[in-house]
This record gives structure tokens, C-alpha cells and sequence, in this order.
């Protein structure tokens, strides 16, 4: 009985995370991906789990009110794509504006994907006071990152391995405050 159990834990853990249960994932396996906060609000919360059948990621995000009564309303998605594939990811939103929205396509021959990002300014805000993330996941396991208190995310980087065909991920966060 003992090893039934975790056996059955992971096989629920398994159907799971390669079906489309989750209605609230972004993306589907190997699919391209749209997602936007409300007007007014920011990303607050990143999920992603890691398939290694699919060799993919899929990813959930939540959004909140921005710290302070800010609501970033002027916006702009970033022209093209940040990165090519294989290649790292280096984003930054432009001075005093916050993440809103991610956009992704995936290529089954490099087995990775390229990220678009959508960054919001709200008048009489600004950022200050950055810091990076370590690395918040493994190859080939779950990440997660919640926004803390008084902050909010204002870049995204990360690295592909060919080997584990995978990402490893990292999140720009700032205060956001009154000017």
C-alpha cells in the first residue's frame, strides 16, 4: 500500500499537467500564447510546469492591482520578439513601467520559445529599488514566483539548455511608488 499510493499521486500529478484540465493555463502544449492583465492591473504571480514529453512549457500567470493605487494604463508591447531561439532572454521594461501581459511562440524543432512582452506605465509612478531573482527553477521542473508586497515585475531573463531542452528563469522585480 505504501508505494501505491505516491505511484497513484503521481500519475494524478502526470494527467494533470499533459491534458488541458487546467483552463487557466496560458498555453497548451507546444501552442503560441496571448496573455493580458486587465486595464489597470499587473502581473502579480508566474507559474510554469516543465513536460518532458513535449519538451515545452506551459504557464499560468495572475494579475492584481499594482502597490499604491497605481494603475498603469499607458502601454506598449515590445515590437518583435525579445529572443531568438536557443538564445537567452534579457528583458527589461522601459524606466517606471510594470509587466502586463506575455506573448509566446513555440518551435518543435529547437524545442524552446521566443517571448514577446507587453509593459504598462501609470502617471505619477515610478520604480526604484531593483533586484533580481535567483534562478526560480531546475531544469525540467516547476517555477513559481509571486510578486511580493509593495512591488512589482518589471523584467524577465532566462537561459535554454539544448541538453535538457528547457529553461531556466529569472524575474526583475522593483518597489513602485508616488513620484
Amino acid at each position: 500500500m505504501s508505494l501505491v499510493f505516491p505511484a497513484l499521486v503521481a500519475a494524478l500529478c502526470l494527467t494533470l499537467h499533459t491534458s488541458d484540465v487546467h483552463a487557466s493555463y496560458a498555453n497548451r502544449w507546444d501552442k503560441e500564447f496571448r496573455f493580458e492583465c486587465p486595464e489597470g492591473e499587473v502581473l502579480r504571480n508566474v507559474l510554469s510546469v516543465h513536460s518532458n514529453l513535449m519538451e515545452d512549457r506551459r504557464f499560468m500567470f495572475s494579475c492584481g492591482a499594482a502597490p499604491f493605487g497605481g494603475r498603469p494604463s499607458t502601454c506598449k508591447w515590445t515590437h518583435d520578439y525579445v529572443n531568438d531561439f536557443d538564445e537567452p532572454i534579457n528583458f527589461m521594461c522601459e524606466p517606471d513601467a510594470v509587466l502586463t501581459g506575455v506573448d509566446s511562440i513555440n518551435s518543435n524543432d529547437h524545442q524552446d520559445r521566443r517571448m514577446k512582452f507587453k509593459c504598462c506605465k501609470a502617471t505619477g509612478y515610478k520604480t526604484a529599488s531593483c533586484g533580481l531573482t535567483p534562478y526560480l527553477n531546475a531544469w525540467d521542473s516547476m517555477m513559481t514566483y509571486n510578486v511580493p508586497p509593495g512591488k512589482v515585475l518589471t523584467g524577465w531573463f532566462s537561459v535554454h539548455s539544448d541538453g535538457a531542452q528547457d529553461r531556466r528563469h529569472k524575474m526583475l522585480f522593483c518597489n513602485y511608488n508616488t513620484q
